[in-house]
């Protein structure tokens, strides 16, 4: 492998790292795009935030006029992120899939399993299936968890005996935190979100057996105005209880990256999730839903949480191989 500031050589392919100033280029592939590109982990903020030179680089290529996106692990082994961005119906999408595919397998010295596309979702993969080749070439395996979608103006509404407790939950913490403040965090505010994700790796993160996010956290809230990445914070007697972000996609619609609130602070996440909501709904009344991530398990705290929110979609993921 050969590098320089941007550019990594693969054998006889070149690729570009992903910096911040990619962001409108993917934008520009994703609006010509011709399937649904609603994959929470298709989200350039992610992208960019995860690329790390010690654990695992972000790349990207442009192949028969698609963008398409590679991620090499620190062990050099080459696989696609998702499916290609770009204009191109479900043969020309498979085409450029196959081609890349095989590069990697020849990458990857044909290791058994290391090739893959890492996630799709359910109406992607009905998308390419539609493609001739893609039975020929392709098996695919369905991953943990599903991609939740909540309505943008069911949640910011909370009507009906479906969203009852989240409307108990919000009432009780206003009545217990009557002097919390929801607003835009600032550059300034930086060294305190760092802090305070310190803090809640320490208690609420506690529960989890590796957190796998600071680094990627850091990253946007150190970049979230060139990123026109979206920061609300929520702050009681001057002190940052919580944090939601996220913001309005390249495709019309909106995703939440995080969401976290300090341990003590029952229905604050509840609270911040319908205000992150309010704030997609001012900034665009037409957007639809929001795409708040994976449950990644079946009966999970995370996967009850979400569906305190009646997603409208639970979009299934699913994993690529050669046949």
């Amino acid at each position: 492998m050969k590098t320089d500031s941007r550019e990594v050589i693969l054998g006889k392919w070149k690729f570009y790292r992903i910096t911040i100033q990619d962001k409108s280029l993917y934008a520009n592939y994703i609006q010509k795009t011709q399937y649904p590109t609603d994959l929470w982990s298709s989200n350039f903020d992610y992208l960019w935030a995860a690329s790390q030179p010690d654990s695992e680089l972000v790349l990207w290529k442009v192949v028969r006029g698609m963008l398409v996106t590679f991620k090499l692990t620190r062990r050099n082994i080459l696989q696609i992120a998702f499916l290609p961005f770009g204009y191109g119906d479900a043969d020309k999408v498979t085409e450029v899939l196959l081609k890349c595919l095989k590069f990697c397998h020849q990458w990857n010295n044909g290791k058994q399993g290391k090739t893959r596309v890492r996630a799709i979702s359910k109406k992607q993969l009905s998308f390419i299936q539609t493609s001739s080749l893609f039975n020929q070439n392709f098996r695919f395996a369905k991953l943990n968890g599903r991609d939740r979608h909540i309505s943008v103006n069911k949640v910011i509404q909370l009507h009906g005996k479906e969203f009852k407790e989240v409307r108990q939950k919000i009432n009780r913490f206003l009545r217990n935190y009557p002097d919390t403040v929801v607003r835009k965090a600032k550059p300034s505010d930086y060294r305190t979100l760092v802090n305070f994700k310190d803090s809640w790796n320490r208690t609420s993160g506690s529960k989890y057996s590796k957190i796998w996010d600071d680094q990627a956290y850091r990253k946007i809230m150190k970049n979230n105005q060139k990123l026109e990445h979206i920061v609300l914070v929520a702050e009681t007697k001057g002190e940052v209880v919580g944090v939601v972000t996220g913001g309005i996609l390249p495709h019309g619609q909106a995703w939440s990256a995080f969401l976290k609130s300090l341990k003590g602070y029952d229905g604050l996440s509840e609270f911040l999730n319908v205000e992150f909501a309010r704030e997609i709904f001012n900034m665009n009344p037409g957007v639809e839903m929001i795409n708040i991530g994976s449950d990644y398990s079946d009966n999970g705290g995370l996967q009850k949480f979400k569906d305190k929110f009646r997603p409208v979609l639970n979009a299934k993921r699913y994993r690529l191989y050669l046949k």
